[in-house]
């Protein structure tokens, strides 16, 4: 419910949804997304823009930035809800959260600055520690070779494969408060340590059918890589694969976006505190 300036006191109860839900959060999303495939498709290209943009500035404005990038997951959060609703799919999905209240926007500002203390810390700690190995290591395999083909793996020390699934820990560690802690902020009206904490508890109920969410998404890139290389097989170098690819990763990243909400909703039962009205769920 994107519309109102602000919200009154609700009451929050929390679900446990069956293991089965995880893939019930996947079909609606995908459901969703058909309805509006073009609105979806445009937000997403909308953020895509602004990380180009962004990308054209200095690094230190491309690392701040990283503290908006819960309202991303919001964002698509709001215009599904707004498309259930019967309403246009609108880049002002990304604006109504902020434009709330000041206690929103600074719940919401804590939160990306959680995310973005905790991704500086695994950068510079990761990089001080190994060299820089695992990010050129990176950097390495994800740039294909002038015909096309991709990389051999080069070479990487114990320390630096250390480093490299410290970086990988730390940032999906982070993910857990912060999963549910935007939406909590916009719909439920809580601050960002109690809505972090909310996020964690919500996780942990609900592991069976968020453990289940994800290994469908799993299953869905395993697909989308192997789809990837029998194209590369088929037209004789990855680049044509890529170019026949990129609408569907496209696609599939706008459609994980949507999947958030049916999550969020059939975790979340959000009440006005007088028992009336539903905000989500």
């Amino acid at each position: 419910m994107s519309g109102p300036k602000s919200i009154g006191p609700v009451r929050i109860r929390l679900r446990t949804p069956p293991a089965a839900a995880g893939l019930l959060w996947i079909r609606r999303g995908l459901r969703a997304f058909l309805r509006r495939p073009g609105g979806f498709m445009g937000l997403f290209g909308l953020v895509l823009l602004a990380l180009l943009m962004v990308a054209m500035t200095s690094p230190l404005v491309e690392m701040a930035a990283m503290a908006l990038m819960p309202l991303l997951s919001l964002g698509f959060m709001v215009a599904t809800e707004d498309l259930l609703n019967d309403l246009a799919v609108r880049p002002r999905a990304f604006w109504a959260p902020v434009a709330r209240d000041a206690a929103a926007r600074r719940a919401l500002l804590n939160i990306g600055l959680v995310y973005l203390a905790t991704f500086l810390l695994m950068y510079f700690f990761g990089d001080r520690l190994d060299g820089g190995e695992a990010k050129a290591w990176m950097q390495a395999i994800a740039t294909p070779r002038p015909d096309g083909s991709m990389p051999e793996p080069p070479p990487i020390s114990g320390l630096g494969m250390f480093v490299l699934l410290l970086k990988t820990f730390g940032l999906a560690l982070v993910s857990i408060p912060l999963w549910h802690a935007p939406a909590l902020v916009h719909w439920g009206g809580q601050r960002a340590a109690q809505a972090m904490f909310s996020s964690i508890v919500a996780l942990w109920r609900t592991r069976a059918a968020f453990g289940v969410y994800l290994l469908g998404w799993c299953a869905i890139g395993s697909l989308f890589i192997f789809t990837l290389f029998l194209l590369a097989a088929a037209f004789g170098g990855l680049q044509m694969a890529v170019v026949l690819m990129t609408p569907v990763s496209w696609a599939l990243s706008a459609v994980f976006y949507v999947t958030l909400w049916f999550g969020f909703a059939d975790t979340f039962e959000i009440t006005a505190a007088g028992g009336s009205g539903a905000r989500a769920g």
